[in-house]
């Protein structure tokens, strides 16, 4: 009976080892595949991972390549443009002949600049990496003026990159544009203009001499420089500002004589010579500009609520100028009487003699017009285009701002000004009295930081700084037959509305001759194929 019972549990036990085995058994084999997926597919995965790494790798390379031929091809437009003068005088038919290459879809004037045949090449490699860039251009824009015409050409930077055994390849286009003026240009259109031949070692010496900054457009990747021409382009009279102002046709100095200047001036036909004063010229049609006959003591500018003044103070007395765009009226003060008007004048004041102290000024509620020195102060009316034109020499004696202005961490913000300023101090008596200093002059009593917000051309002698320490910040451009800062700092912030608007320069001077002049390059967009 025991026996039969142990037998029983031997059995038992044995068959439920028996069972247990099994189930070990088959937990490893089911141990064993899941680590045999795991490890298969974890493979699997480092092979993908690998290979797409590898591809990463080679796609950011190919990035590099592709950007590698942009930065070079930019680079050679650019040192081209750069080495190359942006400012050549032309012949009339040599003006002629471009514009009918640019009107026939011909790039002859891109090689000019550039001084080689185009599209342009480049080429290069680096270990694995190899690159390919061309540059190709093509017309955007034509605009033709009274005088000249402005282009816009756009530049097409197109770069291929590869690495070696990679079939793949990655292309980029970089966009530029190129503004390219041509004929008798507006001179504010400059910024910086140095009307005197000088040799490569004389215009290293000049920069060193002259402590000038010069400031323009962020967009305009053309390094800021001055602008040294090789002939004299600057003109030395300024008879066509003088048309305008006398509301004549034609104009030669020989031709108007003391006689027709006194009819046209209201004074009656005789052989006097026209008195000195201030005169504002009129007609069936309305007002003409100014004509000052003589010396101006003190010509100040300020404003008196919308209406812009001009006071003129002579040793014949003084006379007051003031006009209101908005309203449409005039008011001329002069010694002896006041004259109204429902017209606003043009605005080109002609000076035939010298303005010993221009500046900024402000109106008293006693009418009493004052210049200032200590402080900055408004003095040109918002939407006013004032052009002053001297046969002889000007002084700046105080700052010349206009209404409006901002400045954003003490830079001048330009873009909003509604206004413009011009001052042209011409080489030449208008009525045949030869030629004269034409100089612009910063009075040494002037403030130490002046701002002159203008456009400032001098014919004769050119532009000249007095005093010493002195910080003379220009807003707008400067082109002049020389300069003598004398160890004072000149800046120059360039007014991109001057590209912009021509109707703020309809009374400017332009170059006497021809020419064709680089006025912007800069990069547009960049695409990635």
């Amino acid at each position: 009976m025991k026996y039969a019972y142990f037998q029983k549990i031997w059995l038992w036990q044995r068959r439920d080892k028996m069972r247990k085995r099994g189930v070990v058994s088959i937990v490893a084999v089911f141990t064993l595949f899941v680590f045999t997926v795991l490890g298969l597919g974890m493979l699997y995965l480092s092979q993908i991972y690998l290979k797409f790494s590898a591809f990463k790798k080679n796609s950011i390379l190919l990035d590099y390549s592709t950007e590698n031929g942009i930065k070079q091809g930019f680079h050679q437009l650019l040192s081209s443009l750069t080495q190359a003068s942006s400012l050549s005088a032309l012949t009339y038919q040599e003006a002629s002949q471009l514009k009918a290459e640019v009107l026939n879809n011909r790039l002859g004037i891109i090689e000019r600049f550039l001084g080689t045949e185009i599209p342009l090449h480049h080429s290069s490699s680096w270990e694995n990496l190899s690159w390919k860039s061309q540059t190709s251009f093509s017309l955007k824009k034509f605009e033709e003026k009274e005088d000249y015409f402005h282009v816009t050409y756009q530049a097409s930077i197109q770069s291929e990159g590869k690495i070696k055994n990679f079939p793949p390849r990655r292309k980029s286009i970089l966009e530029c544009e190129m503004e390219i003026l041509a004929g008798n240009i507006p001179l504010p259109k400059i910024p910086l203009l140095i009307d005197k031949k000088l040799t490569p070692k004389q215009r290293e010496d000049f920069k060193e001499k002259n402590n000038i900054d010069i400031s323009t457009p962020d967009d305009n990747v053309m390094p800021s420089q001055i602008t040294f021409a090789q002939e004299e382009l600057l003109p030395e009279d300024a008879n066509s500002q003088l048309m305008k102002v006398l509301k004549i046709k034609m104009f030669s100095p020989q031709n108007l004589s003391d006689a027709k200047l006194r009819v046209i001036l209201g004074l009656g036909e005789t052989d006097e010579p026209v008195p000195e004063g201030v005169y504002l010229i009129e007609d069936d049609l309305g007002l003409g500009g100014v004509f000052v006959q003589g010396d101006v003591d003190e010509l100040i500018l300020a404003i008196e609520g919308d209406s812009q003044v001009v006071s003129f103070v002579t040793e014949s007395g003084c006379w007051v100028l003031k006009f209101s765009p908005s309203k449409g009226e005039t008011i001329f003060t002069t010694p002896l009487e006041n004259h109204y008007y429902d017209f606003i004048p043009l605005g080109i004041i002609f000076v035939n003699g010298e303005i010993h102290s221009l500046g900024g000024g402000i109106v008293h509620p006693t009418g009493e017009i004052n210049m200032v020195k200590e402080e900055i102060v408004p003095s040109i009316l918002g939407g006013v285009n004032l052009t002053i034109v001297s046969s002889k020499e000007v002084t700046i004696a105080s700052h010349l701002i206009h209404q409006g202005l901002k400045w954003q961490e003490g830079v001048p913000y330009l873009k909003d000004s509604q206004s413009q300023l011009i001052i042209f101090a011409a080489g030449e008596d208008p009525l045949g009295g030869g030629k004269t200093k034409g100089e612009i002059v910063i009075d040494e009593n002037s403030p130490d930081e002046i701002k002159i917000q203008a456009s400032l051309t001098a014919s004769g002698k050119g532009l000249t700084v007095e005093g010493k320490e002195k910080n003379v910040h220009i807003m707008g451009s400067l082109q002049t037959s020389d300069l003598s800062a004398q160890n004072n700092n000149l800046k120059i912030t360039f007014d991109q509305r001057l590209m912009e608007d021509d109707d703020l320069l309809q009374n400017a001077p332009k170059t006497k001759k021809p020419v064709i002049y680089l006025s912007s390059f800069r990069a547009t967009e960049w695409k990635e194929f």
